[in-house]
């Protein structure tokens, strides 16, 4: 059930939502979440989500206050999970505590949440309200939203453009067109991501590495991936002879079994997805990066896969420098 909200409820769940952005680089493939612990208009507790595996956000909360927590109003950014996974459920958490009232910013559209987090506090007698700030909730949470609503990742195209709006030099000699505001924000989105996604040809002519620099690193690197439908990509390429990040590769039906072989031998994982003369299968990329835990993905190149992705509805942002 929705709310209207007062300005101490504002005020705490722009705190919850100040916490969650702490909580980016560190929590997928799990949610960004924040929460507030107040009572007596005063905040007792504040946490937010730790790496996968280790405490959620209300959980962090409730560790500061102990015993005072009874009573409290629990201010969260997503609705509580209800679910045992590789932690208990958060819901159960606040119901143990005492806690009296929660508010939330949204409704997490997990299957294994969805409604089932609201419905057992209320059930232990705690008033749940929703949809406190939940717009900013929706923006910050945005790919793992889509992920969780769409059964893919979230796309997020990354471009270049020079002043006469070419992505690179006419004669291809461009190493770098855009300055280096632009690269370190670049390498803030890859940081992001979980991740990174480049088309045969720009493997090819620049050689990337695909690693995240110049800006806080994320608890688990990216995910390089390219697509190679020939394996046409030397095996000293850095994408494969570099160490730092996991290489995933999406090869065609037509690829060299000596290929395969080697990019195995390599570590380097290969997936055969669907081709067809128009190139790789996106929808089916974006679907099988989002099983693997992938929320967002982040296209670097190059302009015919940008093209692609655009054409068929499959770009969800777009950040051109």
């Amino acid at each position: 059930m929705t709310n209207a909200h007062h300005d101490p409820d504002l005020s705490f769940m722009r705190e919850a939502l100040a916490l969650a952005e702490c909580a980016r680089l560190l929590s997928p493939p799990n949610p960004w979440v924040g929460c507030v612990l107040v009572k007596d208009g005063r905040i007792v507790g504040k946490g937010h989500t730790q790496p996968p595996g280790e405490a959620h956000a209300e959980v962090m909360a409730l560790r500061a206050p102990g015993p005072s927590a009874e009573g409290a109003t629990a201010y969260v950014t997503l609705e509580p999970c209800a679910h045992h996974g590789r932690t208990p459920p958060c819901a159960q958490a606040l119901i143990d505590a005492g806690v009296a009232r929660v508010v939330y910013a949204i409704d997490d559209p997990d299957p294994k949440v969805a409604g089932k987090g609201a419905k057992l506090l209320r059930a232990a007698g705690i008033q749940v309200e929703s949809g406190c700030l939940a717009a900013e909730a929706e923006r910050q949470l945005r790919p793992y939203l889509h992920q969780r609503r769409h059964g893919k990742a979230f796309c997020l195209i990354k471009s270049a453009l020079s002043l006469d709006g070419r992505v690179a030099a006419a004669d291809g000699t461009s190493q770098w067109i855009s300055g280096t505001a632009a690269r370190q924000d670049a390498h803030r989105l890859r940081a992001e991501s979980q991740a990174i996604l480049v088309g045969t040809g720009t493997a090819l002519k620049d050689a990337p590495r695909l690693t995240v620099r110049d800006t806080e690193a994320p608890h688990r690197p990216p995910l390089r991936v390219t697509l190679d439908a020939h394996g046409r990509l030397p095996l000293n390429t850095p994408l494969f002879t570099d160490p730092s990040a996991p290489t995933l590769i999406y090869t065609g039906p037509k690829s060299p079994s000596d290929k395969r072989a080697s990019w195995t031998d390599l570590g380097v994982e290969w997936v055969e997805a669907p081709w067809t003369e128009a190139g790789c299968d996106m929808d089916w990329v974006l679907k099988d990066l989002a099983k693997r835990g992938v929320l967002q993905v982040m296209v670097e190149g190059g302009g015919r896969l940008h093209s692609s992705l655009l054409k068929h509805d499959l770009a969800d942002q777009m950040v051109v420098y």
